[in-house]
């Protein structure tokens, strides 16, 4: 099972960029509909792991997400899914499992007869719009900062939330979870403008596996106020008006984020 949580995992990641690598319509759409039906997948492997008393972890293998058509996006995700599919056992789970890939490969392959994408998201253009200079380079590196804590925090919450018996925190984790996928979304949306999408590296078990959950939200509140920081200089220094609102609606988004946080700190007492 914890193979097979690391395939699920892999093949989430691959559906999830590549639908991020695509330009936004029904395509885009698609792709990130089954990412978010794999997350939930990877949500209750988890939860039957931890009831047999086993634990997962978040390493990875190699995950290609580089193409330069769509048609070389489905073409791999078809071959992935194909492969996990041949791993499942027998139970309601694998069953639904295997019910969802069955429909996935089926829209794939009617999606291979479609004119194929030109690919330019990691085309390392680094061009957007107006923006040149410290404007560019500034957008640049937070995106690459941000990006890497969002799945940081993805991968954290979701093993903190597989971990606690209590509901309150487990719905606080959720909430959390959410977001940063949102956050994750709408920045790697804008490295593919950029031509400069990129794989977060993987996290390290020390980062997920604490041992004081206190002290971990004590330390995540300082770092979304330091991200707040990143989102207010990075609103003034941009010099693109729908951007720098971009930047400041997420900037306030982090407050609400933090209020979850001190919400958690109280339900440990």
């Amino acid at each position: 099972m914890r193979e097979l949580f690391r395939k699920k995992h892999e093949l989430w990641l691959r559906i999830l960029y590549g639908a991020f690598a695509l330009p936004k319509g029904e395509e885009f759409d698609r792709l990130l509909d089954f990412a978010t039906i794999e997350f939930r997948h990877l949500k209750w492997l988890a939860k039957e792991m931890v009831h047999q008393g086993l634990d997962f972890d978040w390493d990875r293998g190699q995950v290609p997400i580089l193409h330069v058509t769509s048609h070389g996006i489905y073409e791999t995700l078809l071959e992935a899914l194909r492969d996990v599919g041949r791993k499942y056992g027998a139970g309601a789970l694998y069953e639904r499992m295997q019910s969802d890939e069955v429909y996935m490969q089926s829209a794939l392959e009617r999606m291979l007869h479609s004119e194929p994408i030109e690919i330019t998201a990691f085309s390392k253009e680094l061009r957007y719009e107006n923006l040149d200079g410290e404007s560019l380079q500034a957008l640049v590196q937070f995106l690459f900062e941000e990006s890497y804590k969002e799945y940081e925090l993805i991968v954290t919450y979701f093993y903190s939330a597989m971990h606690t018996d209590s509901v309150g925190l487990y719905s606080i984790f959720e909430d959390l979870i959410y977001e940063s996928i949102y956050h994750l979304k709408s920045f790697s949306v804008l490295m593919a403008k950029l031509g400069i999408l990129t794989l977060p590296r993987t996290v390290m078990k020390e980062v997920y596996k604490f041992e004081d959950l206190r002290s971990f939200l004590e330390k995540g509140i300082e770092e979304e106020l330091a991200a707040k920081e990143e989102c207010k200089k990075l609103a003034a220094a941009i010099k693109d008006e729908e951007l720098s609102r971009f930047f400041s609606y997420i900037d306030n988004q982090e407050n609400y984020h933090i209020e979850l946080m001190k919400e958690a700190i109280a339900l440990l007492g």
